[in-house]
């Protein structure tokens, strides 16, 4: 008794626990609920992923959005939805749901399919479809049966007979594929869903911002791009027509590909593909600087001095040289990193970093505002100072760099869907039962059948078929 008290324990209801679980995980995944609740949630969330950049600099999204926001949309991974855990954690749950309702549905459905021939059936069956007819044919059971063959056959029909003796049922059927049009649009879901979670761990999005002249290495790849040019075109109103980037590929150090690109008009180089997302005014780099001395003990300093990036520029009537070597848009300092960065890609605190050097000799290396002229001293124990009066900002082009390895599964799964729509939509499983009986000098047909849509078109083609039958010569 123990022993089977043990046995037992793990049973409700007479069937095991595991079994129970399982059956309830099943029907979660088997319910139409849950398909409505995942898609609605993809839609909703796919709008994040529309109105949300994705890959661009957190500049930029403190710029649009303030610290707050940017902190929840890097938290939740909105910046990058397409590649976060909780997205690939939807359409996993989706690919599930599919699997399920198409292994709970198919099954049956097949078995129907394949076991389709039933010439064997009662003949009362025929008058309780909506769409029967009876009609008398003047010729004998087995020329009325060879008439009937062949106006099924002329619209394309399968058919099956059975009988003799003056009696005779026969079986047609057409369109049967179509009802699996369902189950391959299922299977084109899939794919497109493997595509999306392929291109979700082994690709991925990115963008950079490079200025003209300037090479990055691109992400996961062996070879270099190149911003050779970068330029706006205007419609005469004065409004921005296109903005373009001239583009060279260095491979293994060697030119193999330029091209122009501009909006909608990308370069795709081994599976890479380069898109003209923005473009905008550098936030960490300026062309050149319009800088200053002056006497501490005067208002106004002297005639500005441009000085272009990393250039050693002598400072007139001074034993002073100075070189431009930093610059941020919106000066910000982190006392914990100690470390300057700009806040956002505006120039709404513009600042630069000069190296000063005092007959050949560093002596500074401070940082310069405009908005505020002499708050710190550039120059130390000196009676002169240096000032930041003006700046020309270098134009930067904004690249988004996608690679996809997924593309083409969704590709192959967009076919599958196609073949699936047409097979639901445009393929009509029909399905008619006929009896010829004698009935004295001439032959009863009873014929009646079902479509699982479009009665209109059904109805019509039943009615040619009679038609081409009784108006067939007789023997």
């Amino acid at each position: 008794m123990p022993e089977n008290a043990k046995e037992a324990a793990p049973r409700a209801g007479g069937r095991a626990w595991w079994r129970v679980a399982g059956s309830k995980v099943w029907y979660f995944f088997n319910s139409l609920k849950l398909t409505l609740f995942v898609l609605i949630t993809l839609a909703i969330v796919s709008i994040f992923g529309t109105v949300v950049e994705q890959n661009a600099p957190v500049e930029d999204y403190l710029r649009s959005y303030g610290e707050g926001w940017t902190k929840a949309i890097l938290y939740l991974h909105v910046n990058d939805m397409y590649h976060s855990y909780w997205f690939t954690a939807l359409l996993a749950m989706l690919a599930l749901n599919i699997i399920v309702c198409t292994f709970e549905r198919f099954p049956p459905k097949w078995k129907g399919l394949l076991n389709h021939k039933s010439e064997k059936f009662d003949s009362k069956l025929i008058e309780k479809f909506t769409n029967h007819q009876t009609f008398s044919v003047a010729a004998s059971p087995d020329a009325v049966k060879e008439r009937v063959i062949a106006a099924f056959r002329k619209k394309r029909y399968g058919i099956i007979s059975s009988g003799g003796g003056g009696e005779w049922k026969l079986y047609a059927w057409r369109g049967r594929i179509g009802r699996l049009g369902s189950d391959v649009t299922h299977i084109s879901l899939l794919l497109i869903l493997l595509g999306a979670i392929v291109g979700s761990f082994k690709g991925y999005k990115d963008f950079r911002a490079i200025l003209v002249g300037e090479d990055v290495s691109v992400p996961n790849a062996e070879f270099k791009l190149r911003l050779d040019k970068f330029w706006i075109d205007y419609y005469d109103s004065g409004q921005i027509k296109q903005y373009n980037s001239l583009l060279t590929v260095m491979d293994n150090g060697k030119e193999v590909m330029q091209k122009q690109i501009w909006v909608n008009e990308p370069l795709y180089y081994k599976g890479i593909r380069f898109y003209q997302s923005s473009y905008g005014t550098a936030w960490n780099k300026v062309e050149e600087a319009q800088v200053a001395l002056k006497l501490k003990n005067r208002d106004n300093p002297g005639d500005p001095v441009t000085v272009k990036w990393e250039e050693l520029k002598a400072m007139p009537g001074s034993p002073y040289s100075v070189k431009l070597v930093n610059y941020s848009a919106d000066f910000a300092y982190d006392e914990k990193t100690n470390t300057v960065f700009s806040k956002s890609a505006e120039a709404n605190n513009p600042a630069v970093q000069l190296e000063i050097y005092n007959n050949g000799k560093l002596v500074a290396t401070p940082w310069l505002f405009i908005k505020y002229p002499g708050i710190f001293p550039a120059i130390p124990n000196s009676d002169t100072d240096i000032v930041f009066m003006g700046f020309k900002g270098i134009m930067y082009s904004g690249l988004s760099i996608n690679k996809d390895p997924g593309t083409n599964i969704v590709w192959a799964g967009t076919i599958v869907m196609g073949i699936g729509f047409i097979l639901a939509f445009f393929v009509y499983h029909r399905r008619v039962w006929i009896t010829v009986r004698n009935s004295g000098k001439s032959s009863e047909v009873k014929l009646g059948g079902m479509i699982n849509k479009n009665n209109f078109v059904f109805e019509k083609e039943l009615k040619d078929i009679v038609e081409a039958i009784s108006a067939s010569k007789g023997e």
